[in-house]
């Protein structure tokens, strides 16, 4: 059974003949009732809904039949959106539009378009695209080969803070102005590493967005070179043995640590590893009867799996750690003992070991590593072998077309430097005269 079209009017459309017209709704049934107040408004009653619809003729002549173009019609709403009142201006704006030349219908439905455009393409949605993308994509810098998962990850998290910052999770990436970015840069003002990373993440995050045909340009570059962050002038603090073996016995007799705490903390203070690498250290990648630890691509900042010599200060925390854990052969070495994942409380760590310090001085857990170059290189230990040790490929005996063709790592050499400084902090801890041995109950 064909829709049966019935028309009334033009009649001034009242609530009264709103609720007259509703109650003659029948299935199958289309009734139009034309508005006498406003030329092409009309009440279209179905058996189940209302709406409102405006009818007009766009301007022009078509070329290809020389006839003037066909009616269209634009819904405006329904008796519950739009009074009778409400429809009649609504309808007067698309007529004053369609006199105009313009296309309501076409207008209407670009609209359409361009919202849900707008939502398939919020800064949420493109940082998921990002984060699926990025770790398939050449290294940021140029270099040859995908970023190490690490890396990534440590870019899209950057990216992630930055769009967190400016509140624009579900904001239109194109409605992303210089101002959102500045208000980033002012929220993280105190911290200017922490603003430099983050507007670098979010700035490549653009770059890529612009290349893929998301936006237009890249808001970061309107931000004016004298407001973008600046490099961080590098740190260059680092302690001698003594003073390491000061923070040795504050680890001691920090209060509010548990025995895994004062582990960790040694092992980093004996070990040139970076702060990571020593809390997702796990038991299959140490060979205790030889005294090495092979460390995981996925474990090094700049993806090479590496390997380090254990010597015996650091090898005595590992066997002591072994027995205590019940000989494990897998897992982690040092366990939150909350929730047996890696350690993360660094600061709160940090924190309690400043205030047992006797003598008070500024340190950070990555000044052990410059603390250690620093050591051996007085010492006469080759540049070189401390590089391979530290694990950096772009330094300058590691880099460049030298690094190209030397792909000695030196281990013996490695190995020996490994114990003098192992003999360095020995010697400094045992002269220290707050030294304690580690039997502490937690």
């Amino acid at each position: 059974m064909s829709m049966k079209v019935l028309r009334e009017g033009p009649v001034k459309i009242t609530r009264s003949k709103i609720d007259a017209v509703w109650r003659q709704r029948r299935p199958k049934q289309r009734l139009v009732v034309s508005d006498a107040d406003c030329r092409g408004l009309a009440l279209v009653v179905h058996a189940t809904s209302m709406t409102w619809r405006f009818d007009y003729k766009p301007r022009g002549i078509d070329q290809h039949s020389g006839k003037r173009f066909s009616s269209r019609s634009v819904t405006i709403g329904n008796p519950q959106t739009h009074s009778p009142d409400d429809a009649r201006a609504e309808a007067n704006k698309l007529k004053g539009m369609a006199k105009a030349g313009k296309d309501p219908a076409a207008h209407r439905q670009a609209s359409i378009l361009e919202k849900a455009r707008k939502r398939g393409q919020t800064m949420q949605r493109i940082l998921d695209e990002y984060s699926k993308a990025l770790p398939t994509r050449n290294k940021l810098r140029g270099g040859q080969g995908v970023l190490a998962p690490r890396g990534a990850a440590y870019e899209i998290a950057h990216a992630k803070a930055a769009i967190d910052d400016m509140k624009a999770n579900d904001r239109p990436s194109d409605e992303i102005t210089a101002l959102h970015i500045k208000k980033m840069l002012e929220y993280v003002s105190d911290r200017p590493a922490t603003a430099r990373h983050r507007y670098g993440a979010l700035s490549r995050l653009f770059d890529w967005a612009q290349e893929e045909g998301m936006i237009a340009s890249n808001p970061c570059m309107l931000v004016a070179k004298a407001r973008r962050p600046r490099p961080v002038k590098a740190r260059s603090v680092f302690h001698s043995p003594k003073q390491l073996a000061e923070l040795w016995s504050a680890v001691e007799t920090a209060t509010g640590l548990n025995r895994v705490h004062r582990d960790l903390m040694q092992f980093l203070i004996a070990i040139p590893c970076r702060r990571s690498e020593a809390a997702k250290m796990c038991w299959e990648n140490v060979d205790l009867a030889n005294a090495s630890w092979q460390q995981t691509g996925a474990d090094t900042k700049n993806g090479d799996p590496h390997r380090l010599y254990l010597h015996p200060l650091a090898l005595g925390i590992l066997l002591r750690h072994f027995q205590e854990m019940g000989k494990p052969s897998s897992g982690l070495i040092f366990p939150a003992p909350r929730s047996g994942k890696a350690i993360e409380t660094f600061s709160d760590m940090k924190q309690a070991v400043d205030e047992a310090l006797t003598r008070k001085f500024e340190w950070r857990f990555h000044d052990h590593r410059r603390s250690f170059v620093t050591a051996l290189g007085e010492a006469g230990v080759h540049e070189a072998v401390v590089d391979s040790i530290l694990n950096h490929r772009q330094s300058a005996t590691r880099g460049g077309v030298l690094g190209v063709y030397q792909q000695a790592q030196r281990w013996p050499e490695q190995v020996t430097a490994m114990k003098k400084w192992g003999e360095f902090l020995s010697d400094a801890i045992d002269n220290n005269p707050e030294s304690i041995t580690a039997t502490n109950a937690d």
